[in-house]
């Protein structure tokens, strides 16, 4: 958790930063001629959430996010291309979909390519200050690399205590536990780029 020269471009659509999510859900339940009450059903979250969530009022946290995909039975990267038909190559600012980590909206992420191929993801982290992953390190499969736009991290890999200011990187296997707080006063910033891809 990283210049090609093309013909002409078509003006992108100007919009909120989680429109794109929004409007990929909504079409994604449509195309499987669901209702929203049916999806409510499906999922166990209420109708009026789901159809803030289709309208942009409400941004999923990464676990409402999966229920929604598994219902709906597909993943991110498919739901992407099933309504984009084609894999769309660029992804303008104002289309990145935008996810909050479960129960904490001080830790957010912004995917950097949400219609992955299925080897790499690429994302920007943003962590408030006195934000953190949780006490507990987590592990799963593959291998990260961050890199420090502004701010500070504090990054603990094999309990080792990494100090992480702008323009710092780090790199680890995933499967080493591994946990961050933000220690700073401003909004840490990083981009990052995963294999495989978590979302």
């Amino acid at each position: 958790m990283s210049t090609h020269t093309e013909g002409p471009v078509a003006d992108a659509v100007k919009s909120p930063p989680d429109e794109a999510l929004g409007r990929h859900i909504r079409s994604a339940r449509t195309a499987r001629n669901l209702t929203l009450e049916q999806l409510a059903e499906l999922t166990g979250l209420s109708r009026s959430y789901l159809s803030n969530v289709e309208r942009n009022v409400n941004s999923p946290t990464i676990s409402t996010l999966r229920t929604i995909l598994d219902a709906l039975g597909v993943s991110l990267a498919q739901m992407f291309r099933t309504v984009e038909g084609e894999r769309t190559l660029v992804v303008r600012p104002e289309e990145r979909v935008e996810i909050a980590r479960t129960g904490n909206d001080s830790i957010r992420y912004e995917l950097l390519n949400p219609n992955p191929t299925g080897r790499l993801e690429m994302l920007i982290l943003k962590v408030a200050p006195g934000a953190s992953s949780g006490l507990l390190p987590h592990t799963h499969v593959g291998e990260e690399v961050g890199f420090m736009i502004s701010g500070r991290l504090r990054y603990w890999v094999d309990g080792i205590r990494y100090e992480l200011a702008a323009g710092d990187s780090i790199n680890y296997e995933s499967s080493r536990p591994h946990r961050y707080e933000n220690p700073g006063d401003e909004t840490a910033v990083s981009v990052w780029a995963l294999t495989p891809p978590s979302f």
